[in-house]
């Protein structure tokens, strides 16, 4: 069979075709090629796709692509449903991996709704099947690269939530591979879940042994959310808190065994999540803190303009234009979005402030308390800090 797999270099594609490609004829449709496999054609969902010329001579159509976050109507919702009007057209049939919870009448999350949009276009389709998901495990998974970095913590945050949906990706995709080989014996809607189990439990075996958990009340992490509603830690933020607090497995009739039999802790890398949050917090809390303590300390503050002769007049408005940007670079940091470029702009402040000083005031090199000194391993930091999130993108 001649089969096209969409999102072929991601994790849950990649699996789908290494499954598939010794039996059957297969093209790979991504924005960049797996390393020597030459069927490849270029596709980008965030662009136009010419579908009439790449699906010529395709028989079966599996897409696999999807976000975690980004323009999910565009990526998720309204280039599937191009690729997917093609399909119907030329009777080309269709795999498209959803995710549990799209099923619903109202998805609580843009995830969920813009897979649903997806979904609804073919649900009338004969040639189509919808398989919705859960957490997907497995070497390579940024959600067990998470869980992996979690279970190694001290004491084990809990979320206080239903049993999540789970599936581990060689269950995955041993179902996609039958599929495939018997099409027409499933139905439309396949909910791919593994038997029941709690995140005490699967995290006790990614850990190899027995942890400290504790179970945090869901009110926490509303608090922190609605202080911070952009803010992540790993995969975890408000939009999966809100899917683990309204989707449970123990609402599906499981097809597989325990997701986390098929774990091997030995092969699981662990993500560097936390101690990123840690970095990031400390760097935040030297910006906020510096910019509230040049307030506070005002006469200290204003002595050092006079000391590297800024002007009288404008010294108390540079003090004040001072604190305000670093408080603001303080929280930047926690802004996905714009991450990159606030990292940036700490490191054009403290270079500037080092040079100044070391122009003006160099006596501070050899304070006592590291006036300066301390600038070289924070700019190491930043810079760190600043390349894990460019090559992270």
């Amino acid at each position: 069979m001649k089969i096209f797999i969409l999102g072929a270099t991601g994790f849950i594609g990649n699996a789908i075709f290494h499954s598939l490609v010794s039996e059957h004829d297969v093209t790979i449709g991504c924005r960049t090629p797996i390393d020597g496999y030459e069927k490849w054609k270029h596709i980008d969902f965030s662009k136009e796709n010419n579908w009439n010329a790449i699906l010529l001579d395709i028989d079966l159509v599996i897409n696999a692509i999807g976000i975690i976050d980004g323009n999910f109507e565009q990526i998720q919702a309204q280039s599937p449903v191009k690729l997917f009007d093609v399909c119907i057209k030329r009777g080309i049939k269709i795999i498209n991996i959803s995710a549990i919870g799209a099923e619903k009448e109202n998805p609580p999350i843009p995830f969920l709704k813009t897979k649903k949009t997806a979904d609804s276009f073919l649900i009338s389709y004969d040639h189509a099947k919808i398989i919705y998901p859960g957490i997907v495990l497995g070497k390579g998974a940024r959600s067990t690269q998470f869980f992996s970095e979690m279970a190694q913590l001290p004491i084990i945050p809990l979320l206080n939530s239903k049993n999540p949906p789970t599936i581990h990706v060689s269950q995955l995709t041993t179902l996609i591979k039958d599929v495939v080989k018997n099409f027409e014996t499933y139905p439309k809607q396949i909910f791919a879940i593994s038997k029941p189990e709690s995140l005490e439990k699967i995290l006790t075996v990614i850990r190899g042994k027995k942890g400290i958990f504790l179970k945090a009340p869901a009110f926490v992490f509303n608090f922190l959310f609605s202080v911070f509603p952009n803010v992540s830690i790993g995969i975890f933020n408000k939009n999966m808190m809100t899917m683990l607090s309204l989707i449970s497995s123990d609402d599906y009739k499981p097809l597989f065994e325990d997701a986390s039999s098929k774990i091997n802790p030995t092969e699981l890398t662990k993500s560097d999540y936390f101690p990123m949050i840690i970095a990031l917090g400390a760097i935040s809390f030297i910006w906020i803190w510096s910019g509230i303590s040049s307030l506070v300390s005002w006469d200290e503050s204003y002595s050092l303009m006079k000391e590297i002769g800024a002007n009288h007049q404008y010294s108390a408005l540079f003090i004040y234009l001072g604190s305000i940007a670093d408080i603001v670079l303080g929280f930047g940091v926690f802004w996905k979005r714009i991450r990159e470029q606030i990292l940036i702009t700490q490191l054009l402040f403290i270079i500037t402030y080092t040079i100044i000083l070391s122009v003006l005031a160099p006596h501070y090199w050899l304070h006592p308390f590291g006036v300066l000194s301390k600038n070289i391993p924070l700019i190491a930091l930043i810079y760190y800090l600043y390349q894990k999130n460019e090559n992270g993108r």
